[in-house]
């Protein structure tokens, strides 16, 4: 069996997701929570990691090659190309963002979160239903206090209730004349408080958005050349040519599996074909005086004012759960996502797409794992999830991780038990 879930392929019938920050290990497709009873079990796992480690040098680089001009275009039915023109439309929704006016030059008119404001939409009520909504107002507003007319601002809302451990997001609509509408969930009952955070101003966000579309490169990279005799050079790397500080020739390499471009400047004495590894360069200024302060720390992801105060919950009948969690069904692939996705209560995730359930111990974590085969393809965001299962289930040595793409480390788990781990890194280049 397979599946693939965001960036998590999985073979076999086990999938296994801590949420950063939580204590526990999450299942979507397979459950046991009963303790061990046989200490003669062998545990099979492979991991394929695709990281960016902080190596300084990574080995194994691509062949260089030329790159083609033009390529054969497959053939394409009809269906394919309305499902690929379905495919771009649903990409281009998720990507709009209102636009704004031009390039503000004062810093004052951009949005401010010490003077940002939101409030009820409707008039409070002593209590609110379980399993209805909360929804708000947010006025944007600038640093003297005036409201914004255009909207494009990032703003992010939580419903929490702290002493519950909980949190779930809220949704922002952008009604693009400096108001929002913010819309939260109710799932748990007992208290509960609306958060509401400014991301990036709108005018931060023109920043973000010229700078993606005029350069193709923010950062450089070191690349390690190395001849038969020993002799070794270092020179800049890119993904634009035009990014790498010289108007001498350059090394081309092409991705095999992406047909991506990446260019060195050539070495001075070796050859492109002896490049042996890549490690991080240098930040580009790309930035001017005046976006850096739209930019600043002090002004992004930074917490607006309390607008409203902390509501309670309560269930509509006093012998219902406190949690609004209808019937869903088993968790597998295709099922159509959820918005949002879940929410948190007592330090665990409840996934509101399909019926899931935690692993609050090493030996449920073990006893739901043992006999399957788990493949974890993804990016430092997975690599959270491994350290949590690393650090969680107790091992000895060896145990650690292999940094050499294609290298297998084993995990010695206490008595019998044993995971092997197989690492695969992302191709270059890796930015740590």
């Amino acid at each position: 069996m397979g599946c693939t879930l965001g960036t998590v392929v999985v073979t076999g019938e086990v999938v296994v997701e801590p949420e950063p920050g939580a204590e526990l290990l999450r299942d979507r497709t397979c459950w046991v929570d009963e303790a061990l009873k046989d200490d003669d079990i062998t545990i099979n796992l492979i991991f394929y990691f695709k990281l960016p480690w902080p190596d300084s040098t990574i080995p194994r680089p691509p062949a260089p090659c030329c790159a083609s001009k033009s390529a054969p275009k497959p053939t394409e039915s009809p269906s394919d190309l309305e499902s690929v023109s379905q495919e771009f439309g649903n990409l281009t929704h998720l990507l709009y963002w209102p636009s704004s006016p031009g390039e503000e030059k004062d810093l004052l008119a951009s949005t401010s979160p010490q003077n940002s404001t939101y409030h009820l939409r409707g008039p409070a009520q002593a209590s609110y239903v379980l399993g209805g909504y909360l929804e708000a107002i947010l006025v944007a507003r600038d640093h003297r206090g005036r409201p914004k007319t255009h909207g494009g601002d990032l703003f992010r809302a939580q419903l929490l209730g702290p002493d519950l451990k909980a949190g779930v997001p809220g949704d922002v609509q952008d009604l693009e004349n400096g108001t929002y509408l913010l819309s939260f969930p109710l799932l748990w009952a007992g208290q509960a408080q609306v958060q509401v955070r400014l991301i990036h101003s709108s005018e931060a966000v023109g920043v973000l958005r010229r700078i993606w579309r005029e350069k193709r490169a923010t950062v450089d990279f070191r690349g390690y050349f190395r001849g038969p005799t020993g002799i070794e050079e270092t020179v800049i790397c890119n993904v634009d040519p035009l990014s790498i500080g010289t108007r001498g020739p350059t090394c081309q390499y092409r991705n095999v599996d992406s047909g991506e471009l990446w260019f060195c400047a050539q070495p001075s004495t070796l050859p492109c074909n002896s490049l042996v590894g890549h490690s991080s360069g240098s930040y580009l200024n790309v930035t001017t005086l005046h976006d850096e302060a739209l930019l600043a720390g002090k002004v992004t992801d930074q917490v607006l004012p309390q607008g409203i105060a902390p509501i309670q919950v309560r269930r509509a009948d006093p012998g219902n759960s406190s949690l609004a969690l209808s019937s869903r069904p088993p968790c597998s692939p295709g099922l159509p996502p959820a918005k949002p996705s879940g929410f948190y209560h007592g330090h665990v995730w409840h996934s509101l797409s399909c019926s899931s359930r935690s692993f609050p111990t090493v030996n449920s974590i073990l006893g739901c794992l043992t006999g399957h085969v788990v493949h974890m393809i993804g990016d430092s965001t997975l690599r959270q999830w491994w350290e949590y299962l690393r650090d969680t289930v107790p091992c000895e040595w060896p145990c650690g991780e292999g940094r050499t793409p294609g290298k297998a480390v084993v995990l010695l788990v206490p008595k019998t038990q044993v995971t092997s781990v197989e690492c695969m890194l992302f191709p270059q280049p890796l930015q740590s």
